[in-house]
């Protein structure tokens, strides 16, 4: 056992109920509205700084070395190395209102490493504790994040701050809703996050938050089995706030995507994400078997498969779509005449290939996958010319690979699918479920297959195309009615 963190667990423990009942008293004893503006929107109750001075007086009795950093009363000074990081009341328009969604917040630092975090909301008596490495606790259920699946299912909440520009706060919200998630903004951050590791919301998002507000939560989420962004990434930014993130291992890098913070390095040991571990699959594999409206095969392969020209040619596979901008192939079978040493080799091959780029992570965009399914439909509609030069007048079966083809090949076929086969796949999560099945992909790998980065573009791309089918329906409308 750690004497020193037990210690500070046990006062911690003891401290944060008191701090919260005395918040309640507080809450109870004053008209709703008595408040005054620290800013814009920035909120002060005379009940701050009264629990403040209660949690600074209670655990610098017991710990006078320790710095104590507040919300209302800055820090004091002691050893850098052990540092209590307090919000006394986190929710104080709530507080100041009459609303009962608010809470005290303590935060325990040893080395610039959050180690004990505590989370009181007294209203609703929901007392929440985190230990690193050991629990994370709502009263005594032990704490676990959400496990939705789809982002149509759930819930996100994105705290507000007059420290960043409204477009950037807005340009986030739009994409959430955009993927269909539902938004909600309770007004207390650090319950917010607690919110996070019961699995009661599916992920927090705020562009600037103070380490009062969020340490103790974050460790919660952590410990919760979910992931959170990188802040804070040395002592000296616990002084100076920055970018939060909260969610589960489905929706934290979605928002990651979305909001542009990045995760943290370290993720839960439950996630399988390491390139070393890799599954059997086979060379190709048939994905839809004479796909409606368009009566040809699909498939989903790896470098190996789209290599492999006679396996191409024994599943009448005639149309190639390379999804990876790191993979190129060399199917020159007929090399033009005039071709000079030096260049690389051209000429007619052996099937039609097409190629769209991807990277096999961050980087893209959802109009690189919106244009991946266009190029995939394109080239069964597409018809060549009768000329000696283009040898391929039927487009055959489909192959679309990257070079493991088990992920941006996977959001490729899966966003085609989706949208040409609604009723079958009325999801872009069904068609994701049945490829994984069809292409053999190992249970402990879906979390990368594909990458949770991509699964967001393509549920963009998704939304693009609805929304350019509307535009085309309305200009189409708009014309009928010129010509009328």
């Amino acid at each position: 056992m750690n004497h020193y963190l037990d210690q500070r667990e046990v006062v911690l423990n003891t401290v944060i109920k008191q701090a919260g009942e005395l918040a309640l008293a507080l809450f109870h004893s004053r008209s709703a509205g008595q408040f005054q503006l620290k800013g814009n929107q920035d909120y002060l109750t005379e009940a701050d700084g009264e629990v403040e001075r209660f949690i600074c007086e209670a655990i610098g009795a017991q710990f006078p070395h320790d710095i104590i950093l507040g919300e209302e009363s800055g820090h004091t000074s002691g050893d850098d190395h052990a540092i209590w990081v307090i919000d006394p009341i986190d929710g104080t328009a709530n507080f100041a209102r009459g609303i009962e969604h608010f809470c005290v917040s303590i935060a325990f630092v040893r080395d610039g490493v959050t180690e004990l975090g505590a989370i009181y909301n007294p209203a609703s008596h929901e007392l929440y504790r985190a230990r690193r490495k050991a629990y994370a606790y709502k009263n005594d259920q032990r704490m676990s994040v959400s496990t939705t699946e789809r982002v149509e299912a759930a819930t996100f909440e994105l705290g507000w701050s007059n420290r960043v520009p409204q477009t950037r706060y807005m340009s986030t919200m739009s994409a959430m809703l955009e993927l269909g998630a539902n938004v909600r903004r309770g007004g207390s951050g650090a319950l917010a996050l607690a919110w996070v590791a019961e699995g009661r919301i599916d992920g927090y998002v705020e562009l600037h938050m103070n380490a009062w507000d969020c340490l103790a939560g974050l460790l919660m989420v952590r410990e919760a089995q979910g992931q959170t962004g990188a802040y804070p990434h040395s002592v000296a930014d616990i002084f100076t706030g920055g970018s939060v993130l909260a969610g589960s291992i489905r929706f934290a890098p979605m928002l990651s995507t979305l909001s542009h913070i990045p995760l943290i390095e370290d993720t839960p040991s439950t996630a399988v994400n390491n390139d070393t571990v890799k599954y059997p699959r086979p060379e190709i594999s048939l994905i839809c078997q004479k796909l409606p409206r368009w009566n040809t095969d699909i498939y989903i392969g790896g470098a190996t498969g789209a290599t492999n020209v006679s396996l191409l040619a024994e599943y009448g596979i005639k149309t190639v779509l390379n999804c990876a901008v790191n993979l190129d192939i060399d199917w020159v079978v007929a090399p033009s005449n005039n071709m000079h040493s030096q260049l690389v080799m051209h000429g007619a091959g052996a099937v039609r290939y097409y190629k769209l780029g991807l990277i096999d992570g961050p980087g893209n965009t959802p109009e690189q996958v919106y244009v991946g399914y266009q190029m995939l439909r394109a080239a069964l509609l597409q018809q060549l010319p009768n000329k000696p030069s283009y040898r391929h007048h039927e487009h055959g079966h489909v192959l679309v690979h990257c070079r493991g083809g088990r992920s941006r090949s996977v959001i490729v076929v899966a966003v085609f699918l989706h949208l040409e086969c609604p009723e079958q796949f009325p999801t872009l999560q069904a068609a994701i479920d049945h490829i994984r099945d069809k292409r053999q992909l190992h249970p402990d790998e879906w979390y990368e297959t594909p990458k949770p980065d991509l699964i967001v573009l393509g549920e963009r791309a998704i939304a693009m195309h609805h929304a350019v089918d509307v535009s085309q329906r309305q200009s189409h409308v708009d014309y009928q009615r010129k010509e009328a």
